[in-house]
């Protein structure tokens, strides 16, 4: 029987510098600094893709979240993590995906500096096995949702008032 492979990302500094490693899992229950990226699919009508978190993940389970997002591995650039969670979370390959905004390192962000990540295309998303639902809303449609009282990963909620703000300035 083969041992089950360890998922290992790297361990920043405050300057996200890498300066060690240790397992994925769990990281949040620790105070190490780390990497995540965040993609943001948009259809051709400006509609965003959002995930609904399954239950069995180990943070905001349930709560609405970015249309794929993920740490970045051990070794890995943030565009190879967000190709690859492209690929896993959304299974469209291909997609171009432009890097957009580098979230400040802050409580919200649980320990991540994070990377966002917008894509267009008309393709319906494939649901990855810890996700709940995946669903295309407009802007205003998010916005009520939060307004009602839905619950969303907070780091989700900081990059979707930056992309609000900004969204006329990217191009994609």
């Amino acid at each position: 029987m083969e041992a089950e492979q360890v998922e290992m990302v790297d361990v920043v500094d405050e300057n996200n510098r890498v300066i060690g490693e240790t397992p994925r899992k769990g990281v949040h229950k620790t105070d190490k600094l780390h990497r995540a990226v965040h993609i943001f699919m948009l259809d051709s009508d400006g509609r965003l893709w959002i995930e609904r978190r399954g239950q069995s993940v180990d943070t905001h389970p349930g709560f609405y979240d970015s249309s794929a997002a993920g740490h970045v591995s051990k070794g890995e650039s943030y565009d190879e993590a967000a190709r690859r969670e492209a690929l896993e979370e959304l299974g469209i390959e291909g997609l171009e995906l432009k890097p957009c905004y580098d979230l400040p390192l802050g409580p919200d962000t649980k320990n991540e500096f994070v990377r966002l990540y917008i894509t267009r295309s008309d393709r319906k998303p494939r649901l990855h096995e810890d996700a709940g639902s995946q669903e295309c809303y407009t802007i205003e449609e998010i916005e009520m949702k939060i307004r009602n009282g839905e619950r969303f990963v907070p780091t989700f909620l900081l990059l979707f008032d930056w992309y609000k703000k900004n969204k006329e300035k990217i191009s994609v």
